[in-house]
């Protein structure tokens, strides 16, 4: 088998990746897939001490890493951190955008400033990081963000979460027409339930019922998600942009018990 034509496809030795939200759950796993693919890799959250485990960890495994204090919701802290990023890296080659809020209320009991702290996050959130990094991105640039399987399947008490991630696929497809004459693809990957560390107690109430919704048997894996993603960065996507990608196990295809 020839590993090296494999490697050539789905690795990303010494592209510059950034990861928002990368703290815990999907954005830690993406950072240290990122890096094991080859990546260098820059990390951000609210708080740039509560990097520094993440931060050790990849240089634990040989990932040349840095960590960058990033409020997604703040345009002068996302240009302020993205500049930090481009700087340190050289140049951006794959960002990220997987910081992100869930509020589950019903629609009739929502704060306006919740709603609004929901869509600041996940949707303007991630248009400002975009924004900020394409003009650090050169030909070759990829751009994935995580959207969810609420943004086509409803589900009570998701409305401004379920509004926000609709959005960023739409968001997703009209950039991926924009910045296509850059050489520059933007994707979306939307994960249906994965149990990570951040969301374990939301899926403990109802875990068997969940899962019987889901038509392969079981709920989202963090490298299913990683494998999907790194297809999108990677020279095997090159020729997909503007697409979402469900990694929901058939959960949107309606067939679950």
């Amino acid at each position: 088998m020839d590993l090296d034509y494999l490697g050539d496809l789905f690795g990303l030795t010494d592209r510059v990746a950034v990861v928002t939200g990368a703290r815990h759950g999907l954005g830690r796993s993406l950072a240290l897939a990122l890096g094991r693919a080859g990546a260098r890799v820059v990390v951000t959250g609210r708080e740039r001490e509560a990097l520094d485990p993440l931060l050790e960890e990849l240089r634990e495994i040989g990932v040349d890493a840095h960590a960058v204090a990033l409020e997604v919701t703040d345009p002068k802290s996302v240009e302020r951190g993205v500049e930090e990023a481009a700087r340190w890296g050289g140049r951006l080659d794959v960002v990220i955008n997987n910081a992100g809020l869930s509020i589950r209320r019903a629609a009739t009991d929502y704060e306006v400033d919740e709603w609004d702290a929901v869509l600041d996050t996940n949707l303007r959130g991630a248009f400002l990081v975009a924004r900020a990094a394409i003009d650090h991105m050169g030909s070759g640039g990829r751009i994935v963000s995580l959207s969810s399987t609420f943004a086509v399947a409803a589900r009570a008490e998701r409305a401004p979460y379920a509004a926000s991630k609709a959005g960023l696929e739409q968001l997703t497809r009209v950039l991926a027409l924009e910045w296509a004459p850059r050489g520059v693809t933007v994707n979306a990957v939307a994960p249906g339930a994965t149990p990570t560390e951040t969301r374990q107690e939301l899926l403990a109430g109802d875990l068997e019922q969940r899962t019987a919704e889901f038509p392969l048997g079981r709920l989202g894996r963090a490298e299913d998600v990683v494998g999907a993603v790194l297809l999108l960065c990677g020279d095997a996507g090159a020729f997909i942009t503007g697409q979402t990608l469900r990694i929901d196990g058939g959960y949107t295809l309606g067939g679950g018990a």
